[in-house]
């Protein structure tokens, strides 16, 4: 049991039962909402989801910001002073976990979604870190139905008067996964198998290939490693020259001029962004998860669905 939850309990228990009684139908003020705080918007967007209005939520790498090498800012450590509890994602993503951890110490419950998942994982294909468990999980929604039920069960255990709410929220999110991840693979069939390639600027994307059955590839292995370096750009160019995809994709938290570099010396269309490390604007496109997997799917396909190539943009959204 981690010390904010003893603190919780000893709090609790001192409380008269009459006054516990007047307290239970008001509204939870900010006082007494959980303070969580996420490593990256994304994961925040998925603990909104489940906690609601009864948990307080901040990300530390903001909007377009690249998690894998953040730099914890002043009001960062603000925010992990106030935090009761840390959703990460694990699996190497935030190379700055210790300093979180040195941070707040033994008195914040630290979550590591992905890893207590226990999602099956898949390999870095390429770079520096070939081999190790690629962080990218949150790219299959299957994967995040996954996530949904870490977050609930930390949640329903910090603050146990929310457990329905929680659990509530949990399914109701749960079976919007379940069809966020139906009307991808029906849109992303229609994408002939022999045009399902996609060559992004990191190889991010291992476990949305596997889910709707992409070959897949990066400039890069993983963004905690050195970008576009000649052997990588000679490589991919090879790569590219021997695929001959319909196009080829930046993301939102990287400069495209490594991908326009290869499109310009293969003469394959350049498509993008895609959002991968962080969400985008909140009234945007990719202002939430699930809006965020539904426009990556459009971008996609309307740069290998119909053959006719060109570069694809941000005027690209939902249905």
């Amino acid at each position: 049991m981690g010390m904010v939850k003893q603190r919780r309990l000893l709090w609790a228990a001192k409380l008269s039962l009459p006054l516990l009684i007047m307290l239970a139908p008001l509204t939870l003020g900010a006082e007494q909402r959980i303070k969580a705080v996420a490593s990256f918007t994304i994961l925040a967007d998925l603990v909104t989801a489940v906690g609601g209005d009864r948990v307080e939520v901040v990300s530390l790498a903001p909007v377009g910001a690249e998690v894998h090498e953040w730099e914890l800012r002043p009001r960062n450590f603000r925010d992990l002073e106030r935090a009761e509890v840390f959703f990460y994602n694990g699996y190497g993503l935030e190379q700055w976990i210790r300093q979180v951890r040195a941070t707040v110490g033994g008195d914040v419950d630290l979550i590591a979604v992905a890893e207590k998942s226990g999602y099956p994982t898949k390999p870095i294909r390429i770079g520096e870190l070939e081999g190790e468990p690629d962080p990218h999980m949150w790219m299959d929604p299957r994967a995040v139905e996954r996530y949904i039920e870490v977050i609930y069960q930390t949640l329903a255990e910090l603050d146990p008067d929310g457990e329905e709410l929680y659990r509530d929220r949990a399914d109701e999110y749960q079976a919007e996964l379940k069809e966020l991840y139906a009307d991808l693979e029906e849109k992303l069939a229609t994408i002939e198998e022999e045009r399902r390639i996609l060559i992004t600027s990191e190889a991010a994307f291992p476990y949305f290939a596997h889910a709707y059955d992409f070959r897949h590839d990066g400039i890069w292995g993983s963004n905690a490693e050195e970008e576009g370096s000649p052997r990588q750009m000679m490589r991919v160019v090879d790569l590219v020259n021997e695929w001959r995809p319909g196009a080829i994709f930046w993301e939102s938290t990287i400069s495209d001029r490594y991908v326009r570099s290869v499109a310009s010396d293969t003469g394959v269309a350049v498509a993008g962004p895609l959002y991968v490390d962080s969400l985008g604007e909140p009234d945007g496109v990719a202002g939430h998860y699930l809006s965020m997997m539904r426009h990556n799917a459009n971008v996609i396909v309307a740069a290998l669905g119909d053959g006719e190539g060109g570069d694809v943009g941000d005027e690209v959204g939902d249905d």
